[in-house]
C-alpha cells in the first residue's frame, strides 16, 4: 500500500511538472482536438465543459507564473561606473582614446573614425532585422513593461543598430551592415542591460554590464552581442557668427536629462538612407545628425551651408553604443537661432535651444578638456555627446590641411 502511495505521488508530481512546463501546447492541442472532433459528430455539452475548466486551469497557471515571477524581479539602476577596467586596458593603446566626464565615459576609436571619414566607405541595410534574442527573454519583455509602466509617453519609432564587428579584418575591405529595428526592441536590449536584473534578492551576473563588457574589460563586439546597438547622431552647430548651438535636455529626455547636448543628438533612422540601401557612412551619419538638428532647433537645411563627420566611438554608459559625431557650419547667425521655434513633438524631449560663446580662442582647444570650451555656467551640465563631439572638434581645428579647421578659422571665434 506504501508502495502503491509513493508511486502515485510520484506520477501526479510528474504530470503536474509537464502540465506546468508544457501549458500552452496541451491548451492548443485539446482545441485543436476538439475542433476536429466536432467536425464530424456532436461533443456532449459534459466534454465540452471539460475542456473549458481545463483551458481556465491552464490560464490560470500560466497567469499565476508571471505575477510570481514579475514580484520577484526588479530592474535596478546600476551603481556609478568609471569603467576602470576598460580604461586601463586601453591606456596603451594610440588608437582610442578615453574621454571621461561628469556625465560619463566616451572612447573615440581613432583607426574606426579615419575609415568612417573616407568616402569609399559605405554602409548597407541588411536583409533582415533585428529580433531580441532567446537570451535575455523572458527579461526583455518584462522590463519593456516595466518602462511602458513608468514612461507612459514612449513610443514604438523605428531605428537602425549596428551589425559589424570594426575589429574583424574582413570589414576593411567591405560595407558596414546595419540592422532595422525598432524603440521597443532597442529598450528590451541595449536599455536593458543599462540596469541590473535580480530575482530573489540576486542579481543575475549575464545580464547588465556583462552583455557590452567582457570579463577581461573589453568592450564587446558589436555583431557579436545580444544587443540591438542603437546608432546614435550628434552634430554641433556654428553659426556664422561664431556660436555654438546648443539644447537642454527636459527631465523626459532617456540618454541625457536636464543636461546640454549637441544641437542636433538623437539616433539613426531607416529614413536616413533617403530611399536608398547603401551609401557612404559619413553621408548616412551627416543625414541623420541634420535631421536631429532641424527636429529639435529648427534650423531648416538651406539654412545649413557645410557638414562633416568628426569621428566615431563608444559610449559606455548608454550599452556601449556607437556614436557618429559631426559638425554643422550654419548660414545664419546666433539672433536668428534665437527665433527658432520648438516643434510641437519635441518639446517632450528638448527644453530649450541656447547659442553660446566658445569660452576660450581657437589656439586652445584640448581634445583631453571639451568643458573648458563652454562658458563656465554650462560645463557641469556638459552632456557625453556634447563633450565627445567638442573633443573631436578641437582634435580637428589642429590637423592641418583640415577643411573644417579651413571654416573655423575664418569665424569670429572669441571668448
Amino acid at each position: 500500500m506504501a508502495i502503491s502511495m509513493r508511486t502515485a505521488r510520484t506520477a501526479s508530481y510528474r504530470i503536474f511538472r509537464f502540465t506546468k512546463e508544457y501549458r500552452w501546447t496541451l491548451l492548443g492541442l485539446i482545441v485543436v482536438v476538439v475542433g476536429v472532433v466536432s467536425t464530424f459528430v456532436v461533443i456532449p455539452s459534459s466534454v465540452l465543459m471539460v475542456e473549458a475548466v481545463l483551458s481556465v486551469l491552464l490560464i490560470t497557471l500560466e497567469v499565476r507564473k508571471n505575477v510570481r515571477e514579475a514580484k520577484k524581479t526588479s530592474f535596478l539602476p546600476r551603481p556609478i561606473d568609471g569603467f576602470e577596467d576598460v580604461v586601463a586596458r586601453l591606456a596603451n593603446d594610440d588608437g582610442f582614446r578615453v574621454l571621461a566626464t561628469q556625465a560619463g565615459t566616451f572612447v573615440h576609436d581613432r583607426r574606426t573614425s579615419e575609415r568612417m571619414r573616407s568616402p569609399e566607405q559605405h554602409v548597407r541595410m541588411a536583409d533582415r532585422s533585428y529580433v531580441v534574442p532567446a537570451q535575455l527573454q523572458p527579461h526583455a519583455r518584462r522590463f519593456l513593461k516595466h518602462v511602458l509602466a513608468n514612461h507612459p509617453h514612449r513610443f514604438n519609432g523605428p531605428c537602425l543598430g549596428w551589425n559589424t564587428n570594426f575589429t574583424d579584418p574582413a570589414w576593411e575591405s567591405g560595407d558596414i551592415e546595419v540592422v532595422a529595428g525598432d524603440h521597443f526592441r532597442f529598450v528590451q536590449s541595449d536599455e536593458l542591460s543599462t540596469k541590473d536584473v535580480e530575482v530573489d534578492g540576486r542579481v543575475l551576473p549575464e545580464f547588465g554590464r556583462a552583455l557590452f563588457v567582457s570579463r577581461d574589460g573589453a568592450v564587446r563586439n558589436l555583431r557579436d552581442s545580444w544587443l540591438f546597438n542603437h546608432i546614435g547622431a550628434s552634430t554641433l552647430a556654428i553659426t556664422c557668427d561664431g556660436r555654438l548651438v546648443g539644447t537642454m535636455q527636459s527631465e523626459a529626455n532617456i540618454a541625457s536629462p536636464k543636461l546640454l547636448a549637441p544641437s542636433g543628438s538623437g539616433g539613426v533612422e531607416p529614413k536616413d538612407f533617403k530611399g536608398e540601401r547603401r551609401l557612404p557612412l559619413s553621408q548616412l551619419a551627416i543625414n541623420a545628425a541634420t535631421r536631429e538638428l532641424t527636429e529639435e532647433s529648427g534650423v531648416e537645411p538651406s539654412e545649413m551651408a557645410q557638414s562633416y563627420l568628426l569621428g566615431f566611438g563608444r559610449w559606455l554608459d548608454m550599452a556601449g553604443r556607437g556614436e557618429l559625431l559631426c559638425v554643422t557650419f550654419l548660414s545664419i547667425d546666433s539672433h536668428a537661432v534665437r527665433q527658432k521655434r520648438l516643434r510641437r513633438s519635441e518639446k517632450a524631449y528638448t527644453a530649450r535651444t541656447d547659442s553660446l560663446r566658445f569660452a576660450q580662442p581657437l589656439r586652445e582647444w584640448n581634445p583631453a578638456k571639451p568643458a573648458a570650451m563652454l562658458p563656465n555656467g554650462h560645463r557641469s551640465r556638459m552632456s557625453v555627446p556634447l563633450g565627445a563631439a567638442l573633443s573631436l572638434l578641437a582634435e580637428e581645428s589642429a590637423r592641418a590641411g583640415s577643411a573644417v579647421r579651413e571654416r573655423l578659422l575664418r569665424l569670429p571665434i572669441s571668448p
